[in-house]
């Protein structure tokens, strides 16, 4: 019942849908969203800007939703009659309970947020907050995942800063009004830029100062102050490392080599090459290090055999693809869906495709290269 809503209602909501929201929508992901921050900041970037980005944390989002204020937005999107009063039946009337080692609570109603784990949920959440963009003032970029929200603007004054400031007062007056909070202690700030002195800025989100940090994950990408990759390659391949030894450890008896493949696959290189569209590294050094952890990996997968052939014959016998030449593939493949629109390109104007083709042909070349190797 409720997919066969969602299909119905999807088609005429999303004309509606800011193109800022990039969660729970068709062709639009993280990678989508985290791609069209970076590039504007990156521009800044080359061109010696500094940029503020504020990160934003709304508590407990999915159950805070106020029933009463999303049937009154679902007016505003033109939901009426038997199907309004549907929705209204569909979100009152629920109760909930815990039980903890057999220990049973008592039933209590559900007075606010939308039901998670539905297939209706997260629509009704992006309808609830849909309006938060259009509070911005002109000069300051928003950016939404679902509840995860960022706010960016170049800086070249304090002019600025009280700009974004100005757009954080405003956020957090539309929280108030919508009965939502933010968790201040999880909002941060972090300053792009290689400047040896730049603008210093204490934004205020209600009483409550935000702290500023030289790196911050962004849903699922360690941003670093200077915007390169270091941090973030060390914190994922650390990451596969532990996996793979785990793996190591628990599974000595498992010498099958495609299950051994699948685990591999699916735990230690889903780590790899999670969003390489966005953060794929330019230097050797990176590229080795990411490369090393799939060497070692082949290895246990072949188990004593491994040692006695090359890292190429193993890709071979295993039909994988070097790192490198992987994310390759995931670039051009995500340029092809952008270009035809397979994917949100909102964000791609036509001389940022152009510039981007040029780099698209180089590593078409370069790939066929490697392919004939």
């Amino acid at each position: 019942m409720e997919r066969c809503v969602y299909n119905h209602m999807y088609a005429d909501v999303i004309q509606l849908i800011s193109p800022l929201q990039h969660g729970f929508l068709r062709k639009r992901s993280c990678i989508t969203q985290l791609l069209s921050v970076l590039h504007n900041i990156g521009q800044n970037l080359d061109n010696n800007t500094q940029s503020d980005v504020l990160y934003l944390d709304l508590a407990k989002a999915f159950d805070s939703v106020d029933h009463q204020i999303l049937v009154e937005k679902l007016k505003c999107y033109g939901v009426a009659g038997r199907l309004l009063d549907w929705f209204t039946d569909y979100l009152n009337g629920r109760t909930q309970r815990v039980v903890i080692d057999g220990a049973v609570s008592q039933w209590v109603p559900v007075t606010s947020g939308v039901p998670q784990g539905s297939i209706l949920g997260p629509l009704l959440f992006v309808i609830f907050i849909n309006d938060l963009p259009e509070i911005i003032p002109n000069g300051t970029n928003t950016a939404l995942f679902a509840d995860d929200t960022k706010l960016h603007r170049n800086i070249s004054s304090l002019t600025d800063c009280e700009g974004l400031q100005q757009a954080l007062s405003n956020i957090n007056i539309w929280s108030q009004q919508s009965n939502m909070k933010f968790n201040s202690t999880k909002c941060k700030v972090l300053t792009i830029t290689r400047k040896q002195n730049p603008v210093v800025y204490d934004y205020q989100l209600g009483s409550a100062i935000l702290t500023r940090v030289q790196q911050e994950k962004d849903l699922g990408v360690t941003i670093s102050s200077k915007l390169t990759w270091h941090h973030h390659i060390s914190v994922i391949v650390a990451k596969a490392n532990k996996l793979l030894g785990l793996l190591k450890r628990t599974c000595p008896l498992l010498t099958d080599i495609q299950v051994r493949r699948t685990l591999y696959l699916s735990l230690v290189k889903s780590q790899l090459c999670y969003a390489t569209q966005v953060w794929s590294p330019a230097q050797d050094m990176l590229k080795a290090k990411l490369e090393r952890v799939q060497r070692r990996a082949t290895k246990w997968i072949f188990g004593y055999k491994g040692k006695e052939m090359s890292y190429h014959q193993r890709l071979q016998l295993l039909h994988l693809l070097p790192l490198c030449y992987d994310r390759e593939i995931k670039d051009l493949t995500f340029f092809y869906k952008a270009l035809y629109g397979k994917v949100s390109n909102s964000y791609l104007h036509e001389n940022v495709l152009a510039e981007y083709s040029t780099v698209v042909q180089l590593k078409v070349h370069i790939t066929e290269k490697t392919a004939l190797i």
